[in-house]
């Protein structure tokens, strides 16, 4: 057979190299993968021309080093062995350079990063690195889809024997072809029968946790350990005994490593077979990628002991290694998961032989080592010789340094408790040695009710509670509770009973709440709003004896057996010195897993520690904390006893407040807020939203309730430099929180830790032994202390399975079921959930109570209830097998909602024609969430028409991290829920296209919310509902700030921001709503028009003025008209551009003459077009006089035209100048340039349209404008 010129041979691939290929087959290949640098020391008289010789000499010999890969346009990939190779040789020169180590580390840091064209042989590279007279490093650059560990140690002996003359042992060893041939004679090499019972009963694949960051690493890191000589002869001597060998005794123990890393019994990893079939003479001396990969199972019990795992992994490897030729893409084929899902992606490699220094004559060979990286994120390479050496290759965007330490640690300890006691049982491996719990002391806490009334005694008069309808004193407070109290212990109430409060939220509510503990009992919140079935179960388990409401809730309690105690009749109060407390404060419901709700008993004594704690970790008190969770929420416990226990003035915002984020913010500025608690996201739409005016009172914000991650600390700390964020974090179960962080400064992204446990308690990590995780193992957050709950109400099994007591002194416990991972100094990140339960704006929610709910009228359909990350945080999609159309899906959205709370409801519900199922017969979770979020994606329909449907599409997409493309694309059905809708609001104000989130609900389709925000655009910014002048303050600085065709909202910006003493007037735009069209007005009729206006309002001046737009020559004409003496300055937002100047006379030849030309005739030109349509739009406003498209279409004419005649005023007081992007107003020597005489430029990254929606810019351009005032009251 012949081959093309300078081809030796054409051969196929092995199983290895095409598994290989198929890795590093991508032109966005990570660097480096597959890769080894091969490094050491040579000494002595080395000729490194002879030694050059010797390399190409020894690649002639071997095959292998000469041979590319072809698999595009082939049916088969092949490798092509040339007859000659060049090889890249490189000689580097040190002798004068300092520094050499740190050189020569990151030398090898770039050879790792080394790619190699696969075409093009020999895949390697040699670099010679002259340090002295008779010393140099070699490093050798190989690939290994050409050569093994194994092969390298080979060629190392072979090319010394050649370079000193000698004959090399690979004289006589077979070439890879062999190999080739021989595996081909074998036939097919996947037994798939074999393999799938191998895999039999794996319920899950075993990988490493997704970090938030997915990216893997440009490189990997190593991390080498010598774990000494006493540790191999205990490995030895614990194998010999139990008749087992040292490898089984090292991987089994890395599997007992993995299992407590993972937290899961079934551990698979990979592990290293050499290939090399012993029926090939001399094939230890053949050079190739012989060596291959296969996973290997550990079945794990942890109530057996170590020694019976070991006998049973013996006779299972048995079976086994009788497989080593088999492909792992077959192998992997046979589990029982999706197609193309990876069984594992660690890796566990036994060296055998260590790397030792050889001497060839007078050469001298030490240091010699390798680099090498694979496509997995985690590899172990263990070197069991008289020392037991280790090295780990870790991806540190999957796996921290830390937990690899620890992972070292803990396979230190696994092997010792190995060879000390074989009959351990796996359970008890790491719980000798463990880290004690300590629990930090708890603070002297006296109760809540005790502080309140202690204040209510020193400060009868301040302010304690405010909400939308009234404000009351903490005497008024202390007087209204105990007078419930009365009522209440009147009636017959005892510290056994629990009362509900059934009343809205607000200052009657959080009376009632400390009058029903004033009265010995404990009280449960009520939401009215939850659903009626809902609130019954609730009543099921409290059985209530009472219940304390108003006249106008009375109609709307779920129970009509127990006695109804109302607020609005209260009389008498028990004294202070009378108020006696039962053992619990408050029940507090959450989710349940059996479609049921729990109550959670929390006592007098967790309340006060938890509260008390705050004192200890803030510092300073609350003077003003705005309350915006659900009193049926536990955080809201946080908000009121912290701020009524040290005299604070607590403010409680009306029910969904946050979904008007402007609104909100006047109320922050309204009472100066100090301290608030909120979910991430609706910060973030506050900061991104509310004028900072409005914020510049809050001192501490709290992100509780959802993952908090590194944007909004950036955020923050740049719009509110002196406001404190910290993040915190803490189950009901743990009286409101437990831990806490200060996330003000965080810059480590991009998950904010939760941080350290607060003062009287302890919050760890545990495995799954219930044994204290080392720092970066992952296992379940435990919260213990002083501050954990008593049990829940009436369900003693449930609390014993979560609830329990370690340590000598028998400390209260709670298992949250939540994953997280500590550093080392006991700062704790939060990595979700293990189990089905999900985070619903703060609110625990069992996807299971979901499924229970659906499946009443679903009748015997498959169902499941999936969480999507849709909107940054956690969204609900019911999917239920039936068709797309199916009513069943409208028919289980509504029995949802009639029955389970709002957090509950699912964005969506979707009909999957057929549920995915893998082959063990369980649900494809992943397979399913790809089908529903195509389904979610697949909504047909026209694209979008205008370039704000497009933005508006691209606001849902990124929202939502969806794809939405039509204009009915509605905001819900693509997985959005009331959170979302502030992200949404969040983003559109980024953009400046403003929409307050409740337009979601009403305008939820693409095309819907761009009508309404065009709308806002034409009315709303210019708001007839405004007067012709509107003063926005009323100021005593005789400066008055004159703002022109600006939007009311940035007027009103302007004049919060300025202050109470100085004066802002509005004029009004041409744009409002009802105002004639200015055909036939010269800019000097329009500015004499507003100065009419002007003259109403009495203001003899100084004046400031600011324009926007065409407002901009309107301000000008103003400064003229009024005269320069009665102007301080001017502010011109986006001016338009081709304007004509008064004075050409100031600008160069070019822009007096040429350009000036040019300007006129495009004038005349505007004028010859306005003819025609001028004329069209008045016949259209007499036909139609609400025809408001075609009135601003003549305005914005009427405008052009004006601004066509209008010739530039000289302008000498300074002039501040902000230009959106592209805007070339300012060219040099063009209009505005030469006749503004003293100007400022401020570059904008934005469109024209956004200057008045964005609150960022409203800050640059209000500290411009107050510069301006302040100069004038210097």
């Amino acid at each position: 057979m012949g081959y093309p010129q300078g081809v030796a041979d054409i051969l196929p691939l092995s199983s290895a190299q095409r598994g290989i290929l198929f890795h590093v087959d991508d032109e966005a290949q990570l660097h480096g993968q597959y890769v080894a640098v091969v490094s050491c020391t040579l000494r002595g008289p080395l000729d490194p021309v002879q030694l050059k010789v010797a390399m190409e000499s020894l690649i002639k010999a071997r095959d292998v080093f000469r041979t590319g890969f072809v698999w595009k346009g082939v049916k088969q990939p092949v490798q092509v062995i040339q007859e000659q190779v060049s090889l890249p040789w490189t000689e580097l020169d040190w002798t004068e350079h300092s520094g050499l180590e740190q050189r020569f580390d990151d030398l090898l840091k770039l050879e790792q990063l080394r790619q190699f064209d696969l075409k093009s042989p020999p895949l390697m590279a040699v670099t010679m690195i002259k340090e002295a007279q008779d010393c140099w490093r070699f490093v050798w650059t190989i690939h290994h889809l050409i050569s093994d560990g194994w092969s390298t140690g080979v060629s190392i002996r072979d090319l010394f024997d050649l370079y000193h003359g000698k004959s090399p042992a690979g004289s006589i060893a077979p070439n890879f072809k062999t190999y080739l041939t021989w595996l081909k004679k074998q036939g097919p090499l996947t037994d798939t029968a074999f393999w799938t019972d191998y895999f039999v009963g794996l319920e899950a694949p075993c990988l490493l946790p997704e970090l938030d960051s997915r990216n893997q690493s440009p490189t990997q890191v190593s991390y080498a350990e010598r774990l000494g000589s006493d540790l191999m002869e205990s490995v030895n001597r614990a194998s010999a005994e139990l008749k087992v060998t040292p490898n089984t005794v090292l991987s089994v123990a890395w599997a007992l490593v993995l299992r407590r890393y993972l937290g899961q019994n079934d551990i698979v990893f990979g592990t290293t077979t050499a290939g090399r079939p012993p029926e090939i003479p001399n094939i230890s001396q053949a050079v190739g990628a012989f060596i291959s990969t296969l996973p290997v199972r550990f079945k794990i019990d942890p109530s057996q002991s170590v020694g019976e795992l070991l006998q049973d992994h013996t006779s299972t490897e048995l079976k086994r290694l009788k497989h080593e030729h088999a492909s792992l893409a077959d192998v992997q084929s046979c589990a029982p998961f999706a197609s193309g899902t990876p069984v594992f992606d660690t890796l566990f490699v036994n060296e055998g032989v260590q790397k030792q220094d050889f001497v060839f004559d007078d050469i001298e060979i030490t240091g010699l080592k390798t680099a090498q990286f694979s496509n997995y994120p985690l590899t172990l390479l263990v070197t069991p010789q008289k020392d037991l050496d280790v090295e780990i290759y870790f991806d540190p965007e999957r796996i921290s340094a830390e937990a690899i330490r620890s992972c070292l640690e803990s396979y230190k300890r696994v092997l010792f408790a190995i060879a000390n006691d074989p009959t351990t049982p796996i359970s008890n491996l790491m719980k000798d040695g463990a880290n004690p719990v300590y629990i930090l002391p708890a603070p002297k806490a006296e109760t809540v009710i005790h502080r309140f009334l202690q204040h209510a005694d020193a400060s009868p008069n301040a302010v304690a509670i405010s909400d939308n309808h009234k404000t009351v004193t903490y005497s008024e407070l202390s007087k209204r509770a105990r007078q419930l109290a009365f009522s209440l212990l009147k009636a017959g109430v005892t510290e056994d009973d629990i009362v509900p409060v059934a009343l809205p939220r607000g200052v009657d509510a959080i009376a009632a709440f400390l009058g029903v503990m004033m009265s010995g009992a404990a009280y449960v919140p009520l939401d009215l709003n939850y659903p009626e079935i809902r609130l019954s179960q609730m009543m099921e388990t409290v059985k209530p004896r009472f219940i304390v409401t108003s006249r106008t809730s009375q109609n709307n309690l779920p129970t009509k057996s127990a006695h109804p105690v109302l607020v609005d009749v209260l009389d008498q109060a028990i004294h202070p010195d009378d108020v006696k407390l039962g053992a619990r404060a408050y029940v507090m419901f959450t989710s349940g897993s059996e479609n049921k709700p729990k109550g959670v008993e929390i006592s007098h004594s967790a309340l006060a520690v938890s509260t008390v704690a705050r004192d200890e970790v803030y510092g300073a008190a609350p003077e003003v904390y705005l309350l915006l969770s659900s009193l049926a929420f536990d955080s809201s416990v946080a908000g009121i006893y912290w701020t009524l226990c040290t005299g604070g003035h607590l403010v409680v915002a009306e029910k969904r407040a946050e979904q008007s984020p402007n609104q909100l913010g006047e109320l922050i500025s309204r009472h100066n807020v100090t301290h608030t608690l909120c979910l991430p996201s609706l910060a973030r739409a506050l900061l991104m939203s509310v004028p900072q005016s409005d914020l510049q009172s809050l001192r501490v914000l709290i992100a509780a309730g959802e993952a908090l991650y590194d944007s909004l600390p950036h955020e923050l700390k740049e719009l509110l430099p002196n406001c404190v964020l910290m993040n915190e974090y803490g189950p009901t179960e743990g009286t409101v929180w437990c831990t806490s962080f200060d996330a003000t400064a965080f810059e480590e992204g991009p998950i904010v830790p939760i941080g350290k446990a607060i003062p009287g308690t302890w919050v760890g990590v545990f495995d799954n032994d219930d044994c204290p995780a080392e720092p970066g193992i992952t296992g379940e957050i435990i919260v213990a202390g002083h501050t954990v709950a008593n049990s829940y109400l009436h369900d003693s099994e449930y609390t014993k399975n979560r609830f329990f007591e370690f340590g000598g002194e028998g400390i209260r416990a709670y298992r949250t079921g939540d994953l997280g991972v500590a550093d080392a100094s006991g700062c704790i990140t939060f990595l979700g959930r293990r189990d089905k339960q999900i985070k619903i704006r703060g609110h625990r929610v069992e996807l299971s109570e979901i499924e229970a709910a659906a499946q009443v009228v679903t009748e015997q359909r498959r169902i499941a209830a999936v969480s999507l990350a849709l909107s940054g945080s956690n969204s609900i999609i019911l999917a239920i097998e039936c068709g797309p159309s199916d009513p069943i899906c409208e028919a289980a959205a509504r029995h949802i909602e009639a029955s389970l709370p709002e957090p509950f409801h699912p964005s969506s519900v979707v009909g999957v024609e057929v549920f995915p199922i893998l082959p063990n017969g369980k649900l494809d979770q992943n397979a399913l969430k790809a089908m529903v979020t195509e389904h979610l994606q697949s909504h047909v329909g026209a694209p979008p028409k205008t370039e704000l449907e497009e933005q508006i599409a691209a606001i849902f997409s990124e929202t939502l991290n969806t794809r939405c493309q039509t204009r009915n694309g509605n905001f819900f059905d693509l997985g959005g829920d009331s959170l979302a809708t502030l992200s949404a609001y969040a983003r559109g104000c980024e953009q400046g296209i403003h929409f307050e989130p409740t337009d979601l609900f009403s305008c939820p389709t693409v095309a819907e919310l761009a009508k309404r925000v065009s709308e806002r655009r034409a009315g709303e910014m210019f708001s007839g509902s405004e007067s012709a002048i509107q003063i926005s303050s009323q100021g005593t600085s005789k400066t008055t700030v004159l703002i022109a065709h600006c939007s009311v909202k940035f007027s009103r910006y302007m004049a919060r921001s300025l202050g109470p003493d100085h004066s802002v007037v509005h004029i009004p735009s041409h744009r409002t709503e009802g105002t004639p069209v200015p055909f036939d007005r010269s800019v000097s009729d329009l500015a004499s028009e507003a100065i009419s206006h002007l003259k109403q309002t009495n203001k003899a001046g100084p004046f400031v003025l600011c324009g926007y737009s065409a407002g901009c020559p309107i301000a000008m004409e103003m400064a003229r008209q009024l005269g320069q003496e009665k102007t301080l300055g001017m502010i011109l937002l986006d001016p338009p551009f081709k304007m004509v100047g008064a004075e050409p006379e100031l600008q160069p030849l070019y822009f007096r003459s040429y350009k000036r030309l040019r300007y006129i005739i495009k004038g005349w030109k505007r004028r010859f077009k306005a003819r025609r349509v001028v004329p069209e739009i008045k016949r259209i406003l007499a036909e139609q006089p609400e025809a408001e498209e075609a009135r601003i279409r003549g305005v914005e004419i009427a405008h052009e035209l004006a601004i066509s005649n209008f010739r530039v005023p000289r302008f000498d007081p300074p002039a501040h100048v902000f230009l959106s992007r592209g805007n070339p107003s300012l060219t040099g020597g063009d209009v505005l340039d030469t006749h503004l005489r003293d100007k400022s430029l401020y570059s904008l990254d934005m469109k024209h349209v956004e200057l008045m929606s964005r609150p960022d810019v409203f800050a640059t351009i209000a500290s411009v404008i107050s510069e301006c005032v302040d100069r004038r009251i210097r």
